[in-house]
């Protein structure tokens, strides 16, 4: 019988149970014991000082994670707001409610580190500057309807790039 290590908050240290997956005291994503150094509470600013390099589910952002302390960049993970900026509101597992937030000087190793995870997880993604295939239908990564979007709705994925 294995046992799930236990997870940690990274604002009030609060320890958990490996299953539980949001501080119930501060309301963020709870990490692992040696994640907390990453997260340290105080060694980063709000969220609203912070760049979202990935709005992903919580295995996901768990998963970046790992990869972000790994490559020494100190990052959060925090629930995203339930309020859209066209009014919507997000439905659990409809849109993905977690974002992985870095400083704005980290926001480029962080992004390299996320596509690099991308294309690990995902390895037909076209490659940088390619565009999808006009009859892909749907996003490469998630499937979700992008009605024309440069960027996926719910994944974030960027599709392609202007050339200027």
């Amino acid at each position: 019988m294995s046992s799930v290590p236990p997870v940690y908050c990274p604002e009030c240290r609060s320890e958990y149970l490996g299953t539980a997956s949001v501080c119930v005291e501060c309301g963020v994503a709870l990490v692992r014991e040696g994640e907390l150094s990453a997260h340290g509470a105080g060694s980063l600013p709000p969220v609203s000082q912070l760049a979202c390099v990935r709005a992903a589910s919580l295995g996901w952002a768990r998963a970046l994670s790992d990869l972000l302390a790994e490559a020494g960049i100190s990052h959060r993970i925090e629930v995203a707001s339930d309020d859209l900026e066209d009014g919507s509101v997000r439905r659990p597992g409809a849109n993905l409610p977690y974002g992985v937030y870095v400083r704005h000087e980290d926001v480029a190793a962080a992004s390299r580190v996320d596509a690099a995870f991308m294309r690990s997880q995902i390895p037909d993604l076209p490659g940088e500057g390619e565009s999808p295939p006009a009859d892909a239908g749907g996003c490469p990564a998630c499937g979700a309807e992008l009605g024309g979007a440069a960027e996926c709705p719910d994944c974030g994925l960027v599709l392609g790039f202007d050339e200027e």
